[in-house]
């Protein structure tokens, strides 16, 4: 992950026109993140531990934040990711994906955009993408969200007027879905751990996306993954099982709760 969002950033500032001084962000979220995270191990375990999710959250922040914010922004955002890890837990397990959540309240506390630059190079976002989530193993994730949002965003566009070239262009240049859904939605440590919830969580996902999309579309990709991070413990303990019937019965699918 590391190596990809590192190839991702100078991809997208020396053949995307962002330049080279967008690679300052970067380097400002992921020392930012690095270091506190460093520091804050060594004193719960009095062990240096080099924090490589927390490079990985500085190097996300850094290249979904717009390049021109004043530089205290960027440090702001590491610092909420990287608190929001060790702070806001549950059953030992953060809740919320760390760099998403320092981009979120950033935006909404200075009122600045989050640009995803760095899904530019939408062919790069497709081979890593697809190479991470097979070792992941959450196709049934990625899957769940990209089929649900496609659909039922289609399905709006189309009762509205719109053409379905402007729904397969959209399709086809989904660049920023795309990075969503590859690589920030399948956070291992914020996703349901069995497949039929993974499958559900990623459809949630996508409703609150087009939800959001409406009413608060300035924030509506982050906002619908930190909402959907709350659901996760609810997931958990949902179990999806076939009822075992009597012959004659018709077979249904119940949902079971511990």
């Amino acid at each position: 992950m590391i190596s990809f969002l590192i190839i991702l950033n100078l991809t997208s500032a020396f053949f995307y026109d962002f330049g080279l001084k967008s690679l300052l962000p970067v380097l400002i979220t992921a020392g930012t993140t690095t270091l506190l995270d460093l520091f804050i191990e060594y004193f719960k375990s009095k062990t240096w531990i080099f924090p490589q999710s927390a490079l990985i959250s500085g190097l996300f922040i850094g290249g979904l934040l717009t390049q021109s914010l004043q530089w205290h922004v960027y440090v702001l955002a590491g610092i909420i990711a990287i608190l929001s890890k060790h702070l806001i837990k549950f059953q030992q397990r953060h809740i919320f994906n760390p760099a998403n959540f320092g981009v979120l309240l950033v935006s909404m506390i200075f009122g600045v955009s989050h640009t995803w630059w760095i899904s530019s190079p939408l062919i790069l976002v497709l081979i890593f993408g697809i190479f991470i989530i097979w070792r992941l193993k959450r196709f049934d994730l990625t899957a769940g969200f990209l089929v649900s949002y496609y659909l039922v965003n289609s399905v709006i566009g189309l009762s509205q007027g719109t053409q379905f070239s402007e729904i397969y262009y959209t399709i086809l240049n989904g660049g920023v879905i795309y990075f969503f859904s590859m690589f920030m939605l399948i956070e291992p440590r914020t996703n349901p751990a069995a497949r039929k919830q993974r499958i559900a969580y990623g459809v949630l996902i996508a409703i609150l996306f087009i939800v959001f999309s409406s009413f608060v579309p300035r924030h509506d990709l982050p906002l619908a993954l930190a909402v959907g991070n709350i659901f996760v413990p609810v997931l958990n303990k949902l179990e999806f099982k076939k009822k075992e019937l009597k012959p004659g019965i018709s077979e249904t699918v119940k949902v079971e709760s511990y």
